[in-house]
């Protein structure tokens, strides 16, 4: 996600007093720098630094409680920090490069490496622990099974012991880890469940107070629920999951910004692999919070008309560019004929591996109706006319010569080439990415039926 793509840290131990907090930012190469704060699916500037001398910046910020903020150039490169527990940090690092950056003079920056690295040793933990269990149990190792099974007790112990530690310390670290804490079916279920997917829909946050109000101002609240939403895509594959997430959303107070950071973090999961549960959740975001969150809702509304596009049966979205010439060409102009809508780029080596393939098809059915519109990624107009004529790509061509910035690209949720988009001769999305023998074989099919 380019917007969306954000670097978060697991976890941070947070000091309870608040305080202004003088931030001194040593970098080399930047035009700027600014305290931003995350918004549910991007970032809102808080506040900017002041220029000093030898690549400084200095700014001193006042939080009412210790809190997540993230420190960069540009919402691209940014370091997460907590803020407003101590008086004074100092970052070290390199424009573009800021989530590497060194903090010092920073102790509750400093645990936070410590607790990570202990909350990712129990995950690490949990995953080898199950694998083995799950082998055993498929080849009726009972012995195995039982050790395993211990070993899982133990690590559900560990799991128990640093959310009762960390509460007793700080209540805000103690949020996060509501929101990474999952025990195992396998020793925690007893019964109360019939399978693994029930369990885990109904436990995953079973330790979160949802009525907190610390949770409206924690990316976690995004980020956990991400994840959540990220292990289900893979196990619930259809529109059914929009309707298991959006009721797991319903214990936050409703309209909360809290509910929001969820119902976001789950979105962007499933507009990552294109799942089909995603148009209705980023519906019911939009329709929830578009008046109440318009800027972050603009973001996901946009990733939600490029989702449509990967739906069977959808209104193609229209789009116009210029062609090698100079000439507009617009899809909604196509209208009649079958049209294969091509994005790929002169730089791309299996778009141009495929073009062989896709001139003997266009060959074919030219003359019935067929048209393809390529869609070039490119950023170069020479290159870019240089692989029309190498290639005898003889149909139509367009391109904003943006590269992955392309705006056609983004309208279709384009993030890898070769990529292709079958539409029909009313408009309407009949196949994604078909290539080689699945291309001829579609296009036999439609043109055989008279379609």
């Amino acid at each position: 996600m380019n917007y969306l793509r954000i670097v978060f840290l697991l976890f941070v131990g947070l000091p309870l007093a608040a305080q202004s907090t003088t931030i001194t930012v040593e970098s080399t190469g930047c035009k700027a720098m600014n305290v931003y704060s995350f918004n549910g699916a991007g970032f809102d500037l808080v506040q900017a630094f002041d220029a000093g001398d030898n690549g400084s910046w200095t700014t001193t910020l006042y939080m009412e409680a210790p809190a997540f903020r993230y420190v960069g150039s540009a919402p691209n490169d940014v370091l997460p920090l907590v803020l407003g527990a101590e008086k004074a940090i100092v970052i070290s690092g390199r424009c573009r490069q800021l989530k590497d950056a060194v903090v010092s003079d920073s102790p509750v920056n400093s645990r936070y490496k410590e607790l990570k690295k202990q909350f990712q040793q129990n995950n690490e933990a949990f995953s080898i622990t199950m694998r083995a269990y799950n082998n055993a149990r498929i080849k009726g190792d009972t012995v195995t099974m039982k050790q395993e099974t211990a070993a899982l007790l133990t690590i559900d112990q560990q799991k128990r012991e640093l959310l009762e530690s960390v509460g007793a310390q700080d209540p805000l670290l103690a949020k996060v880890v509501t929101l990474n804490t999952y025990l195992s079916f396998v020793t925690e279920n007893k019964g109360k469940y019939s399978n693994e997917l029930d369990y885990f829909v109904n436990t995953y946050f079973q330790f979160v107070d949802y009525e907190n109000e610390q949770y409206n101002d924690l990316p976690w609240t995004f980020e956990g629920n991400r994840n959540f939403a990220n292990t289900l895509a893979g196990a619930v594959p259809g529109e059914r999951l929009a309707d298991i997430l959006l009721s797991v959303y319903k214990p936050w107070p409703e309209g909360s910004r809290a509910q929001f950071f969820a119902m976001s973090g789950g979105f962007t999961a499933l507009e990552k692999v294109k799942h089909p549960a995603g148009i209705k959740l980023g519906e019911a975001i939009v329709e929830r919070f578009g008046e109440k969150f318009p800027l972050p809702v603009k973001q996901i509304r946009d990733q939600l008309t490029a989702l449509y596009s990967f739906r069977i049966g959808a209104e193609a979205p229209l789009f116009a560019g210029d062609s090698p010439e100079g000439e507009t060409v617009s899809l909604e102009s196509l209208r009649g004929k079958v049209v294969l809508i091509d994005f790929w780029a002169s730089w791309c080596g299996p778009c141009r591996k495929e073009n062989p393939n896709v001139v003997r098809v266009y060959n074919q059915y030219k003359d019935q109706g067929f048209e393809i519109l390529g869609v070039s990624l490119d950023k170069t107009k020479a290159r870019w006319e240089q692989a029309i004529a190498a290639d005898k790509l003889t149909w139509l061509h367009i391109s904003d010569l943006k590269g992955w910035r392309s705006q056609f690209a983004k309208q279709y949720g384009v993030s890898s080439i070769p990529q292709t988009v079958l539409v029909d001769a009313e408009g309407k999305i009949m196949a994604r990415n078909l290539r080689g023998k699945a291309l001829e074989q579609k296009l036999k099919e439609v043109f055989s039926s008279g379609k």
